[in-house]
């Protein structure tokens, strides 16, 4: 059923905030958005409902250009839209609010620490004194106590050491982390796990009796395949193991009745590796897992038992877009609640006392908060935060597109037209590669970073954001393609998507740019040394030569399953590693090609991009380098980003369109947030 809007509650310039990059005027016609109001756009999270449903606790997070940083603090709104209210104003920020059971007051997250406050707002108190940070909090259902995840301390010999060692730093050097709860009543803290193993995830079961809990080895992304699910106590006694396999279990979650635990994972019915994630349910006291939809053509991303047991609520990949579902566990039937042309952010959904709360990112608006009451068909959409986007600026139109690789494949992706398209006029296409490779690119604003849409269309472009094969969402056999040869149709995928838009007459051949970050990288790097149809090309993240990632990453089990082993075993398949590396047809390249880089990404290292662009540099093709000081492999700081937008605009309006380029500054002063009194 498609989702309806009700009327909204509140005047905006009354009882709404407004988010602009200045004060409006009483009459202002549309204008072009700039790169600061995009990344000055508030970024909503983290909604939590309570069981009468009446209200929802949120997070906002808004961009701190002096402090280089986005701050988030706690919002509270009416469901039905009204009584909009910020709940703290703290420098250091505040995340992860809470409900507890009986709705009265709110846990939060802030300097690393749990803090309480009532839920009509007021002064918080710390609750914990932890030694180290914490993360992850969850009430007890009794409301007596906070549980919350934490890194072990280091002891008085490691404390010496680490003194000793000054700023030297040793490689995958890690702490386990553990679950602790902290009473309400006084502070007193106690530990409920203990053990050489790392607590990644867990959830408290609905009597408040057991937990399940998701545990590894060690915390490393290296041993995230061995994580397993366990059961215990709510004190940590009773331990019973729920799985045994060499797949990564998430979202563990006992039902009702205490019988059985769902979980998701990326495997088939056999529990194998490597395929759309999937909903299985295993018994509670131990047993063999079983899959509750084996066939089921997408990728199931959350779920959660319904009240009664007798359901599933699912948040589904459908490619495109993303939907809430509902499966019976008797008929094993999977019922889609919503459609539409947008996603529901897979972080935000969560329910209580049968009622959901979720983000749905569309279009126009970025992730509003919509809810569901039990027994409703049609959610209904509980904040306009993002209302002033499509209100203040010209947002470019975004259709589904579909067209068929070499071999007869039917391939989707989103094509974003030009602000102001007019047919028959051809235009410059961008070519935007999302990551993973399992992803999908939906409608909606996506990552603001990787894909500033309205920007481009802005300044006369189309995109296309296409489905390559790869990509999750669409079946198992389109999800695997990357086993067996990580590059076989993705890029012709791509170049085919690029053809279809040529014909459609939209699409000027003549210029073609393309960008990618992290596995878009990796393509963006397979493209250039594959065509030079492309006439520019940004890189960021990306892959060279698979032989020297694999001991550089972080993280390598599904490379072993791409290119057939590891490189450090017996008759490795060395080979095979070289023919999918991009560096080994670097003669072949000739597209103008830049490159970003974290300095601290551990997951593709910078080495990759310096071996990519020195190699196109020997070559004589046009190539650049830019490295992020202390920043991972998905870039968090502003500047930064504000810095890698100018400088790809920059380098596509020279190469595609031979146009100079002004980049805009960072503003000096928090500009960005103008909010009427509720």
């Amino acid at each position: 059923m498609a989702i309806g809007r009700p009327a909204w509650a509140c005047a905006l310039a009354a009882a709404c905030v407004i988010f602009t990059s200045s004060p409006l005027p009483q009459a202002q016609a549309k204008r072009r958005i700039t790169l600061v109001d995009l990344l000055n756009i508030p970024r909503v999270g983290d909604p939590q409902i309570t069981r009468d449903g009446r209200l929802i606790v949120f997070g906002l997070a808004t961009t701190d250009w002096p402090g280089n940083r986005r701050v988030a603090q706690i919002w509270r709104i009416n469901s039905d839209g009204t009584g909009l209210r910020r709940l703290t104003s703290i420098d250091a920020g505040a995340f992860s609010g809470r409900w507890s059971p009986d709705d009265s007051t709110i846990a939060f997250l802030s300097r690393g620490q749990v803090s309480l406050m009532p839920a009509g707002g007021g002064r918080p108190r710390q609750l914990s004194q932890h030694v180290t940070a914490v993360t992850d909090i969850a009430w007890h259902p009794n409301g007596q106590s906070v549980y919350f995840l934490a890194a072990n301390p280091p002891t008085d010999i490691e404390r010496e050491r680490e003194r000793l060692r000054g700023d030297m730093r040793v490689l995958d050097e890690f702490r386990m982390r553990h679950l602790w709860k902290v009473d309400v009543a006084g502070g007193k803290e106690t530990r409920v796990t203990d053990g050489d193993y790392s607590v990644f995830a867990f959830k408290i079961s609905v009597d408040g009796r057991r937990i399940v809990i998701s545990r590894r080895p060690t915390p490393l992304p290296v041993d995230t395949d061995r994580m397993e699910l366990w059961s215990i106590a709510a004190d940590g006694s009773g331990p019973i193991q729920l799985t045994k396999n060499s797949i990564p279990e998430e979202e563990g979650d006992l039902s009702p009745d205490g019988t059985q635990v769902l979980f998701l994972a990326r495997a088939n019915s056999r529990q194998e590796p490597y395929y759309n994630e999937n909903l299985f349910l295993v018994p509670a006291a131990g047993g063999p897992a079983r899959a509750l939809m084996p066939t089921f053509p997408h990728e199931v991303l959350r779920a959660s038992w319904s009240a009664d047991g007798k359901s599933i609520w699912m948040i589904v990949n459908m490619g495109v877009h993303i939907e809430l579902f509902q499966v019976d566990l008797a008929t094993r039937t999977p019922r889609q609640i919503t459609s539409g042309e947008h996603a529901l952010v897979l972080t935000s959904w969560n329910m209580a006392g049968g009622y959901h709360v979720f983000m749905i990112d569309e279009p126009t608006r970025i992730g509003d908060i919509w809810t569901l009451a039990p027994g409703a068909s049609t959610p209904k959409r509980a904040t306009g935060i993002y209302d002033y986007l499509d209100r203040d600026f010209a947002l470019p139109k975004q259709e589904r597109v579909e067209w068929k690789g070499v071999d007869g494949v039917r391939i989707e992706g989103i094509l974003t037209y030009p602000i102001d398209y007019r047919r028959g006029t051809r235009y410059p296409l961008v070519v935007q590669l999302h990551g993973g490779p399992e992803a999908s690119d939906r409608f909606g604003w996506g990552s603001i970073f990787y894909n500033i849409q309205p920007i481009w269309t802005d300044r006369g472009y189309a995109i296309l954001r296409p489905n390559y094969r790869g990509s999750s969402g669409y079946g198992n056999v389109f999800y695997r393609e990357p086993i067996g040869g990580y590059f076989k149709n993705s890029h012709l995928d791509v170049l085919a998507g690029v053809d279809r838009v040529v014909a459609m007459g939209i699409a000027d051949p003549d210029r073609l740019t393309v960008s990618g970050w992290s596995a878009g990288g990796h393509l963006v790097n397979k493209l250039i040394t594959f065509t030079t149809r492309f006439k520019a090309a940004s890189s960021g993240a990306g892959v060279a030569n698979w032989i020297s990632l694999y001991g550089q990453s972080d993280t390598h089990g599904d490379r072993d399953l791409w290119l057939g082993g590891t490189i450090w075993q017996k008759n490795a398949p060395i080979q095979t590693y070289w023919d999918h590396s991009p560096l080994k047809y670097i003669t072949a390249a000739r597209t103008p090609t830049i490159f970003f880089i974290g300095e601290n990404d551990s997951r593709v290292p910078m080495a990759q991009s310096v071996e990519m662009q020195r190699a196109l540099k020997g070559q004589g093709v046009p190539t650049e380098l830019h490295i992020a000081p202390n920043e991972p492999h998905q870039w968090v700081q502003p500047r930064h980003e504000l810095y890698k937008m100018n400088t790809e605009i920059e380098w596509f309006e020279k190469y595609a369109r031979n146009l100079p380029y002004t980049p805009e500054a960072a503003p000096a002063a928090n500009d960005a947030t103008v909010v009427p009194a509720p």
